[in-house]
């Protein structure tokens, strides 16, 4: 099966902003994932999507590693991760360059582990899943009575009660420190049959404000 990695790394960034690019303990925040697809023998292909000159100018550094510029209108805030990914695809397939199945590492996982990746990446190819997701347990102090929409900010009645006192365990979607899908759902459609992959804290830490970057740089 042949697997391409790919890094979206947008410059923008709503919460944080330039956040692919911050120093996090010594380097940019989005080189530590690409330094650790790099170790993974599974990929075939590593492709960083960007619109960020700062982050394309690291082609120098990685030259093995496809820095491809994103153009401005897949770049944008609502842009949905199956338009990059849908262009990125046909961008290489001009190149005769085809594969089975997507890897997608978010640079904002930056305490991602190897074995995690590897993991994730055999469970998928033994299993042959449509797709792989990351997810995290909810704890019992976390677990929602009401939930409140962000929209109207009004509570959300008879959607998720669930006791602190159950026994079953709860996960959510976590597919920042993986997310693998075959081609052929690469419109991320999670009604197919799909298989999970468990991540504890502090790896599956996703940095997107600035208090998520301070943890991250305490765990690392």
């Amino acid at each position: 099966m042949k697997i391409i990695c790919i890094i979206p790394a947008r410059k923008n960034s709503s919460r944080l902003k330039n956040k692919n690019t911050l120093n996090f303990c010594g380097k940019p925040l989005f080189e530590w994932t690409v330094q650790i697809s790099k170790k993974i023998k599974l990929f075939n292909k590593i492709v960083v999507s960007s619109d960020d000159e700062k982050i394309l100018k690291y082609k120098k550094k990685y030259p093995k590693i496809d820095f491809l510029k994103r153009p401005r209108i897949i770049s944008r805030k609502s842009t949905h991760m199956s338009e990059v990914i849908k262009y990125n695809l046909q961008y290489l397939k001009k190149k005769n360059q085809t594969f089975d199945a997507i890897a997608i590492l978010q640079p904002t996982s930056p305490l991602r582990k190897i074995n995690t990746i590897n993991s994730a990446l055999k469970k998928f190819i033994k299993y042959s899943p449509n797709y792989l997701a990351s997810v995290s347990e909810i704890k019992h102090t976390q677990y929602p009575h009401m939930l409140v929409n962000q929209k109207n900010k009004k509570f959300v009645q008879n959607t998720i009660i669930l006791n602190k006192n159950l026994k079953k365990k709860f996960y959510y979607l976590d597919g920042g420190v993986i997310f693998i899908f075959k081609i052929k759902n690469s419109n991320f459609n999670f009604s197919k049959k799909g298989a999970f992959i468990k991540v504890n804290f502090p790896e599956n830490i996703d940095i997107n404000t600035y208090n998520d970057f301070l943890l991250a740089k305490k765990y690392f």
